[in-house]
């Protein structure tokens, strides 16, 4: 053997056990980077779970404010206008002028989120309620994840599977079920009530497809505000409820609507907007959100001294296992 062709044969191995290396450090690489972004995702999913328990707490606050005086168009108003003022110190405070700053296409965004998901989604909500009830407005309500997923598969190409088919059902079937606690009796019937209950899951659904293109070049103050803004100059437009309210102002009535302003509006929505930009399936969001049901259901029970029903309580297990069943779905690519 020739010392040229020795050496051939060496370069030859020398030049397999670098592609051998660098493929070795390609595959590493990339199950680190597969691992942050699990790692990411969870904590983006246990920040939309947050939101939800603090959403859960709407009911107390609402009948709060009820039981000093307040209307149901003048508490939509209180919540998000309270919001946005809270907002403006929090944000000099967080980030100074800089957070007040949005591209074009984050402001309009906001303002369909303000519009649409705001003042419209609590309009229709309180229309159907004062029609079919609390219970039955409360049911179409959580149709939302049917609408999230069917846009994100439209908007998003996400994959929508029999697994994530089956949690969207269990999750529908178990928010009945902790919201009615099996008695259908209160469930009440209008063309109009029912359409704006189902005009209302859409609008709650729409706020996710929305955001998640713009939260990820945004601090989640920033989104927050410029919806609530544009929500409440829409909400003030539109019903007018401000007639009568010098005579509600109270301190517990101030600090009701603190209260409802910042821990169920400004501390939820600021930690779902928060979870959204971490590249969630945006499909699965809306159901690890309706963990809202089950604190509600809690609250009702250890607060309002509501009953504790075996259905309810079918119910409250059916939500967390939805929960559970959507997480254990795997990521697939897009189509």
């Amino acid at each position: 053997m020739t010392a040229n062709l020795r050496s051939d044969i060496l370069r030859t191995k020398v030049q397999k056990i670098e592609d051998v290396q660098i493929e070795f450090c390609d595959i590493k690489e990339r199950g680190t980077m597969e691992n942050n972004t699990k790692l990411n995702q969870t904590k983006g999913y246990i920040m939309i779970a947050i939101a939800g328990i603090l959403w859960g707490t709407i009911g107390l606050f609402v009948s709060l404010l009820k039981n000093l005086g307040a209307e149901s168009e003048l508490i939509v108003v209180i919540r998000i206008g309270t919001a946005t003022i809270l907002l403006i110190p929090l944000m000099l405070a967080s980030g100074g002028p800089a957070l007040f700053k949005a591209d074009k296409q984050t402001i309009v965004a906001c303002i369909a989120m303000g519009i649409f998901s705001q003042a419209l989604f609590n309009y229709s909500y309180s229309e159907s309620i004062n029609n079919v009830g609390v219970a039955t407005g409360a049911v179409l309500l959580y149709t939302s994840p049917i609408f999230v997923s069917v846009m994100s598969r439209i908007v998003f190409k996400e994959h929508v599977g029999k697994v994530k088919v089956l949690a969207l059902f269990i999750n529908i079937i178990g928010c009945t079920l902790t919201v009615t606690g099996g008695n259908f009796t209160s469930v009440k019937f209008s063309v109009y009530g029912v359409a704006m209950g189902v005009l209302a899951g859409f609008l709650y659904g729409l706020m996710t497809i929305i955001s998640t293109p713009v939260t990820e070049k945004n601090h989640p103050l920033t989104i927050v505000f410029y919806q609530f803004l544009f929500g409440t100059i829409t909400m003030a437009l539109i019903t007018h409820p401000f007639a009568g309210v010098s005579q509600l102002i109270s301190p517990a009535f101030v600090l009701a609507a603190i209260g409802y302003g910042l821990i169920p509006t400004v501390g939820s929505y600021f930690f779902y907007m928060h979870g959204l930009s971490h590249g969630l399936e945006t499909s699965k969001v809306p159901v690890v959100a309706s963990i809202e049901t089950v604190v509600a259901a809690v609250i009702g029970i250890f607060v309002f001294s509501e009953s504790m029903s075996l259905f309810k309580l079918l119910g409250i297990v059916l939500v967390l296992s939805s929960i559970a069943i959507m997480n254990m779905v795997k990521p697939k690519k897009k189509d």
